[in-house]
């Protein structure tokens, strides 16, 4: 198999980026994440992260069917001693929860007839589970007639059922029954509630006591759950805290998407380690062990057909540059760094400085009109104090570069490597994969175009970039579908990145690399702002860090904040956590309401003008926006 044939077969394989896409091939490709020994024990879990980080992955492949398969893989025959536990996947569905609400009923009628909905679908999960356990194993799962007695009663049924299968279709029928009811609760409201909890109990422990599956758990893999109401997310928290030896939870949750910790008991909270361990993706994918477990899941891609006959690494297609060859390209051909480098300089400086690579001409050049220092007593320091250099170079050398093409047609900034891609991903393996599937299409467009191939180029920084820039618009556009909040969303990121971008490539006055902020806040503008801000962080348009833990994980204070990574080649500015700026929160309002004031008046205070240069090429559709 050539490398461009593996190239395409591997690109259409990335392309599957979401869980959903891949659908049945999802275990053929699934890796382990360093957390996933922690998923296993029998102690409830939220795994928190945005969109894209994995979690229905990690969820699907903890439920039962992927516990099968990829046992499966491994040669081991499924019996009841196989799996260590038995997950039960429950997605989230807005349309089914959201039907739980209206000011017509009080709010303890919704929570009981909530409550026996959870009562109902985790029931029948149960059920779902326990005839796929008998048809795949041959193993009966003989149920004592008591518990069955038991069973039938806590779920209020009359008829008299002798099977597992009977029960799990009558259950079907009482779940479709109640939610069709569910609209008429008004005038008609349903009959035969059970108590919260208590069907799951008596259930989970019949399926479990003295029969095959004898000292194995339940884990109710719960994804989605900002989708619940903050009333639901309480009937949820009562479970978890007093779940029992036979059942626990894992849940699945975006990033201030927890919003309650309550339980239905008001003076009964959920507290992380003791009723539950907090698993944040933000936190675990630090950037060596998001990277090893990205390139197992990449590399597995590029390699999968059986028919390559080459092993191909993500790391040596991507062609990467140092901040020197960077700076280099950016010059390009011209020789007017030289003309300008050697202006005031005698005959014996310019021979001293023959051997100097052109970027680093650029950069002393560049370090004199910041500092107001002559070219020749700088070329001295360079000769004999390389030391001093070396740290300007190492603190300034990169914030230097967003400005050699500032104003100009084409890149500005090259966006390039392996290592680049994963700090614009920040962690999360879908944004990664996005980024190698749009590099790789691209690159096998522009290899048609051409009449030779490389049998195996490293793709070029130009392709790349391009790549960057286009998933950023991408995902830029796609805020605004997002939430109610979404247009405000792209408002807010298209103004904050044009100040980014104006500070970036105008670094001779500026502090280095500002590309965070903190938000000072006016009591007035405190909930229109949280709304915004925590609305941004839900959907990855904003991430945060904290310095000092805050008290509230929840609060959008004490913390600061960046434009996600993904955004900063589109914008064209550092993706790198460095220096930050601080906005009065009637400032962050008038960047979504009354953008143009709004950057005027961020950049002024930050000792910046904007001046009248041509948006970046990317950006252009954009134009009216600014104007």
């Amino acid at each position: 198999m050539n490398y461009i044939k593996q190239l395409t077969e591997a690109q259409e394989l990335i392309g599957l980026y979401k869980a959903e896409w891949l659908s049945t091939k999802l275990f053929d490709y699934f890796n382990e994440p360093g957390y996933f020994s922690e998923l296993k024990k029998s102690r409830p879990c939220v795994l928190i992260g945005g969109r894209g980080t994995g979690k229905t992955t990690v969820l699907k492949g903890l439920s039962y069917e992927g516990q099968h398969a990829l046992k499966v893989q491994k040669g081991i025959k499924l019996e009841s001693s196989a799996l260590e536990f038995y997950g039960l996947y429950y997605r989230v569905n807005t349309n089914r929860v959201s039907a739980f609400k209206g000011n017509e009923i009080s709010q303890d009628k919704w929570v009981s007839y909530f409550g026996h909905y959870i009562n109902l679908s985790f029931c029948f999960e149960l059920l779902k589970f326990a005839l796929w356990f008998e048809k795949n194993t041959e193993e009966k799962i003989d149920i004592t007639k008591q518990s069955w007695k038991k069973i039938l009663t806590a779920l209020n049924i009359e008829e008299d059922l002798n099977s597992l299968e009977e029960l799990s279709e009558e259950l079907e029928i009482i779940i479709i029954e109640f939610e069709a009811s569910i609209n008429q609760a008004i005038d008609e409201p349903p009959k035969n509630i059970t108590m919260c909890g208590a069907p799951i109990d008596i259930l989970s422990q019949a399926l479990i006591s003295n029969t095959v599956l004898r000292n194995k758990q339940f884990f109710f893999l719960i994804d989605e759950f900002e989708n619940f109401e903050d009333y639901q997310q309480k009937v949820v928290n009562t479970l978890i805290k007093h779940n029992n030896e036979y059942y626990t939870f894992k849940i699945g949750v975006r990033e201030l998407g927890f919003r309650e910790r309550s339980t239905l008991n008001s003076n009964e909270q959920l507290t992380s380690p003791a009723d539950y361990v907090r698993i944040s993706l933000a936190e675990v994918f630090v950037t060596k062990d998001f990277k090893g477990f990205a390139e197992l899941v990449v590399n597995a891609r590029l390699n999968h057909s059986v028919d390559s006959d080459q092993n191909l690494s993500i790391v040596d297609i991507l062609e990467q540059l140092t901040l020197l060859e960077e700076a280099e390209l950016l010059l390009g051909n011209s020789n007017s760094i030289d003309i300008t480098f050697n202006t005031g300089l005698n005959d014996k400086e310019i021979q001293s400085a023959v051997d100097i690579p052109l970027g680093h001409k650029y950069f002393i050049e560049y370090w004199s009109r910041k500092n107001e220092e002559p070219i020749s007593e700088l070329l001295a320091e360079w000769l004999n104090d390389r030391g001093k250099w070396d740290n300007r170079l190492n603190n300034h050398f990169y914030a230097s570069l967003f400005g050699i093409r500032e104003g100009k047609i084409g890149i500005r900034k090259y966006y390039c490597g392996w290592d680049t891609l994963l700090a614009l991903a920040n962690g999360n393996i879908r944004y990664l994969l996005e980024l190698v599937d749009t590099v790789l299409k691209d690159y096998l467009e522009d290899c048609k175009s051409r009449e030779e191939v490389i049998k195996y180029p490293a793709i070029s920084p130009a392709i790349q970039t391009h790549a960057a820039m286009k998933v950023g618009k991408k995902n830029l556009s796609e805020l605004e579908g997002l939430s109610v909040e979404g247009g405000k969303l792209t408002k807010l990121l298209l103004s904050l990145g044009r100040i980014f971008n104006i500070l970036a490539s105008k670094p001779l006055n500026q502090t280095p690399e500002a590309n965070q902020f903190q938000i000072r806040f006016r009591a007035e503008d405190e909930e229109s702002v949280n709304k915004i801000i925590q609305q941004a962080i839900m959907h990855l348009a904003l991430v945060r860090h904290s310095g000092n833990k805050p008290t509230d994980e929840n609060s959008t204070k004490d913390y600061d904040y960046m434009i996600h990574p993904i955004f900063s080649a589109y914008f064209v500015f550092s993706y790198r956590k460095k220096r930050k700026l601080t906005l009065n929160s009637n400032d962050l309002l008038s960047l979504v309401y009354r953008p143009q004031e709004g950057i005027k008046k961020v950049l002024e205070s930050n000792r910046s003008q904007e001046v009248l240069t041509n948006l970046p090429d990317q950006m252009q559709l954009f134009e009216g926006y600014y104007e």
